[in-house]
């Protein structure tokens, strides 16, 4: 046997290592590699690299057997407990045994007889870090474990057979011919049923078991699905399912009901979430439900893809992989820091074989023991394209039809420069999309941005919303990117292009045409009948478009989080699906509906292989300027239509829109403003076509169409929203359905604020017939209480006498009693004035006067005596004379000085200002900030911590705004413990940021910020501990060429 003694290799690379020159397999010269963390990286897997698949804890009822891979350890001794936690009942420690190491592989093992089944465990490691040699003993979780106890310290010894729910063992996968089939509902498990709108019961809302039940209804009232049968009806094949292995946010020993947590902070990655069971203290617990919840999903059709997050875990220098293994699993730069392109602390090393084995191994777990369909890959372009590659290659020999896409952004980390097998490192991202297999997919950001405008830019618009100079991203787009040369990335097929417009990640689509509309401090969960125009145009855009289609749970409903672009931390209420909203957007949904109907009846727009891509015609060319998309697809598959056009009108007005000539001048209208699907609307004679604002149109030639003559179960109901005075239709939805389903109309809530209903005509729930059916709502003006009714001069009506009433009192021309002061008081703003004749003349005018606007507001005075904004201004419209209640906010650093008078009351004409004061509270270090380039003029983010404390210094990444002070000086104060040595990162709204700037002792700094070099995780900032003089700075800076 072969003795290796990694002592001799740490110490070779502490006193000896300066470069490294390999040879790489894949490439013709050299490689340098003078990273000493990479280079004992690298030697660590030559040396000890282990390819068996024990790893972890190997139960019988006779004996069980425990592996870990340490090469660097001293020492490793199993403790086994009788409880997940301490704090539980019957705790006690079991035993300790110790490892014994085998040292041609750096694997520690032990084999324990007798039955040791739901036994926690741990490993004490006695380790020694790559490159510094610092030795620590520290008590871990097994990586590799596949049960945990409560929040997930210890793993437990478990029987997976077991686990399987009743029929397990007849569960298929559920699987697509290509990718491009899929169409993807993204969703987070407690985002699915926690509002009680569900219909889910009590125990099971929030929870994997949600998806079990059948039969759920909008809050439990029997006629419009929710959940799991929603999903059916939708007709979507697959749900993401955002990250449902074991994340450390949640303590799951704690009340859930004031925490929250997409999960994107993973701690055992090969276990189920304990806060999303009915039990976390019992490891078998959690498996098995969410075992039964992937089962449900299959049971009804519908594929479950798994969002992975190898990239990063939660922890750091206190991570599992860290303590089993230091130095090892992660990338360092030369000086030993951090590497954190993901943004979260630290970058896993995917490129080294023992990680790489750990997502393959972990993967193939994942879908052998749990039957998952597919994975998304959190910033997959972190990761290497090689063990993507791998790891597709790896499931293709289970299933080649198992899905796999991810985020292949162009990201900044530290990759070695060689992998464990000698390969040149690339990312698994767009610019590398050529080397990354075909058949993982990469998410198309040009498509999104270009159809709702940058996602970086809360109120930038796009094609959605009007701007002409989108055409060109969405085009490319309509064919995943892959003809022609004005893509931004160039995807190999269809099949490696994910097309969408929105995800968990910033605004909702709808809270984003809201803020790009209507300002971002409009009201957000309020139906636009605009913005549903919008909605339904982007639908038809993503769905008619080549690529795996997807969308964010809600999309489809409207759904709004309150404007919150990125609420991965806020509360439940935010980020939960309200489900109503399939009632009162009834329309939109059925839209949605008619599109993946229509996308699964015409082979081209799900096309992955490249074989429809010259059958597309377009009216104007890919990179023209235009408000309009027009094109005409041409199938050639037997039994389904020969020609299909798509159009869209992105204009505020009506607009004329022709499609290409392809011969054909009848043609069959299958989707329009109101609604989409296989069935004909009307029959159109000619090319050009009439299309309303913010809308779209899909056609079939009429031959092929009559030909396929497809079936249709489906009906409608036809809401019409109608001014009662005059007949005329105000709005109209159509609400489509399978016959036998039932359905529930509302009012339009987008009126609520101008009318009021008078009567409705036509039964407003029941079940879709044969026979389409007409609902309408007839509605009047709504007239505030007062103009009504307040009649001051007992004629028994209101009329211009009452106004001249007001003027005579005001020019003590007569006396009004008590009650009649109340009465004049038309504009409702407490007071007698020349307003409330003014607002009752408009209102005799038929002037609409219908709506006030209640701005609430949260200053702080400063020291000079100004009113400063310490948070965003709240702003609301109601009708006038309703009630309205404000409350105040907590803001981060500051503390309420004075609630208002006026926090609640009556809603008056015009806009009242509701003024909430605070103190600036602050303490601890004062960070001053300021622009090298004097005409930049983003507002600097702060975060701050004390590394060892552990205390932050603000609740929430990305912390909080500096405020102005002055000469391009911003200021903000950090509470963190006194005397203690901090780190700072400076960064633009979360957007862009700074490295982590560690060390810092100074109660005050000043910091300025390198506009001219900034570079995404870079050091763009220099910290000084006296003020600078910013005219010599300035006078020194060289502009880099452009």
């Amino acid at each position: 046997m072969k003795l290796r003694k990694i002592l001799s290799v740490l110490l070779a690379v502490m006193m000896v290592l300066s470069t490294l020159t390999i040879v790489a397999a894949s490439a013709e010269s050299e490689v340098t590699n003078d990273n000493p963390y990479s280079v004992a990286a690298m030697e660590l897997d030559k040396l000890y690299a282990y390819d068996g698949d024990d790893l972890g804890s190997t139960y019988t009822p006779e004996a069980t057997t425990f592996k870990v891979w340490s090469p660097t350890a001293e020492n490793v001794v199993l403790k086994l407990y009788a409880t997940g936690s301490d704090e539980e009942e019957g705790a006690a420690t079991l035993d300790e045994i110790p490892m014994t190491m085998d040292e041609t592989n750096g694997v520690w093992s032990v084999v324990v007889e007798g039955d040791l089944l739901n036994v926690y465990y741990t490993y004490e490691v006695t380790s020694v870090a790559l490159v510094t040699g610092t030795k620590k003993t520290s008590e871990v979780c097994d990586i590799y474990a596949k049960a945990v106890g409560v929040n997930g310290n210890r793993a437990m010894v478990v029987d997976l057979d077991s686990t399987d729910p009743e029929g397990w063992d007849n569960d298929q996968y559920v699987l697509v011919d290509e990718q491009t089939d899929a169409i993807v509902w993204e969703v987070v498990v407690r985002d699915f049923s926690n509002h009680e709108s569900s219909g889910v019961s009590e125990a099971n809302r929030g929870k994997f078991l949600a998806f079990t039940e059948k039969g759920t209804t909008v809050n439990g009232e029997g006629n419009i699905s929710t959940c799991v049968d929603y999903l059916k009806e939708l007709g979507v094949t697959h749900v993401q399912i955002n990250p449902f292995y074991d994340f450390a946010s949640i303590q799951e020993d704690k009340d859930l009901a004031n925490q929250y947590n997409w999960g994107y902070d993973p701690k055992n990655y090969n276990v189920p979430e304990g806060s999303y069971s009915s039990n976390p203290y019992d490891g078998n617990v959690r498996i098995k439900e969410c075992k039964q919840m992937i089962q449900a999903l299959h049971e009804a059709g519908i594929g479950v893809i798994m969002d992975v997050v190898y990239n990063h875990t939660y922890a750091s220098d206190t991570s599992f992989f860290q303590l089993t293994v230091p130095n090892y699993y992660y990338r360092f730069n030369e000086k030993g820091g951090w590497v954190a392109g993901s943004g979260c602390g630290n970058d896993t090393a995917s490129e080294r074989a023992m990680f790489r084995k750990f997502m393959l191994d972990s993967c193939r777990y994942w879908v052998e023991e749990y039957h998952v369909d597919g994975f998304r890959f959190d910033l997959m372009g972190l990761h290497d394209a090689e063990t993507m590659n791998q790891i597709r290659a790896d499931l293709d020999t289970i299933n080649p039809k198992l899905i796999m896409y991810g985020e292949g952004w162009n990201m900044t980390t530290g990759f070695d420069p060689v992998d464990c097998e000698g390969n040149v490192v690339v990312g698994a991202s767009q610019t590398n999309a050529a080397v990354v297999d075909e058949r993982i997919g990469m998410f198309n950001d040009q498509i999104r941005d270009a159809l709702k405008g940058n996602v970086f830019t809360n109120t930038a618009t796009g094609f959605l919303q009007g701007s002409k100079s989108c055409y060109e991203g969405v085009a490319y787009g309509i064919r995943a990117n892959t003809v022609g040369k004005g893509g931004t990335w160039t995807p190999q097929s269809a099949n490696q292009c994910v097309t969408y417009v929105s995800c968990h990640d910033n605004h909702t689509l709808y809270d984003r045409l809201v803020a790009s509309t209507r300002g971002e401090d409009a009201e957000y969960r309020v139906r636009y009948a605009d913005l549903i125009e919008m909605n339904k145009m982007s639908a038809t855009l993503i769905l008619t478009s080549q690529g795996t289609s997807f969308f964010v749970a809600g999309e489809e409903l409207a759904r709004s989080k309150d404007g919150d672009h990125n609420s991965y931390a806020s509360p439940v209420e935010v980020n939960e699906i309200d489900w109503n909203l399939a009632v009162s957007n009834a329309d939109l949904v059925s839209y949605y509906r008619g599109l993946i109907d229509i996308r699964k009846n015409f082979a081209p727009f799900s096309d992955g292989t490249g074989n429809y891509s010259s059958s597309y015609k377009f009216a104007t060319s890919l990179s023209s300027v235009e408000s309009y998309i027009s094109y005409v697809v041409t199938n050639d598959t037997e039994g389904q239509w020969e020609k299909v056009g798509v159009m869209a009108n992105s204009a505020s007005e009506p607009q004329e829109v022709t499609l290409p000539d392809v011969g054909v001048n009848e043609w069959v209208v299958i989707a329009d403003n109101t609604c989409a699907g296989v069935s004909e609307i009307k029959t159109v004679k000619g090319n050009t076509f009439t299309l309303t604002p913010s809308s779209s149109m899909i056609v079939v030639d009429k031959a092929s169409f009559d030909a396929v003559a497809l079936e249709s179960n489906d009906s409608k109901v036809i809401v019409n929203h109608v001014d009662a005075e005059t007949n005329k239709v105000i709005t109209t939805q159509v609400i489509t359905g399978e016959i036998g389903k039932g359905f529930e109309t509302a009012v339009d809530s987008s009126l609520s604020l101008e009318w009021e209903i008078d009567s409705i005509v036509g039964e407003t729930k029941g079940v879709f017939t044969e026979a389409d059916q007409t609902v309408t709502y007839n509605y009047i003006p709504y007239v505030a209480p007062a103009l009504k009714n307040n009649d001051l001069t007992d004629d028994g009506k209101v009329t211009i006498k009452d106004a001249t009433a007001i003027q005579k009192y005001l020019a003590k021309m007569i006396d009004f009693t008590e009650e009649q002061v109340k009465l004049a008081d038309y504009d409702y703003n407490g007071q007698v004035s020349v307003k409330d004749t003014t607002t009752l003349q408009k209102h005799l005018a038929n002037m609409n006067i219908s709506i006030g606007t209640v701005v609430t507001n949260f200053y702080y005075i400063n020291e000079n005596g100004d009113k400063i904004a310490a948070a965003p201004a709240v702003e609301k419209k109601y009708k006038v004379g309703a009630e309205y209640d404000t409350e105040a906010i907590a803001i981060e650093l500051y503390e309420l000085k004075e609630t208002p008078a006026n926090a609640k009351g009556v809603v008056a004409v015009g806009t009242t200002n509701v003024n909430y004061i605070y103190n600036y509270a602050a303490s601890g270090i004062k960070v001053h900030a300021i622009h090298l380039n004097a005409e930049e003029t983003w507002v600097p983010f702060l975060w701050a911590w004390d590394p060892v404390s552990g205390t932050n210094a603000f609740s929430s990444w990305p912390g909080v705004p500096m405020m102005e002070e002055g000469d391009g000086w911003f200021t903000i104060d950090a509470a963190l413990p006194e005397g203690c040595t901090y780190g700072v990162i400076i960064n633009n709204n979360g957007v862009t940021q700074t490295a982590d700037m560690m060390g810092n002792t100074a109660e005050e700094i000043w910091i300025v910020i390198d506009d001219y070099n900034v570079v995404n995780q870079g050091e763009f900032i220099t910290i000084y501990t006296e003020k600078p003089d910013m005219d010599a700075l300035r006078a020194e800076v060289v502009v880099p060429a452009e």
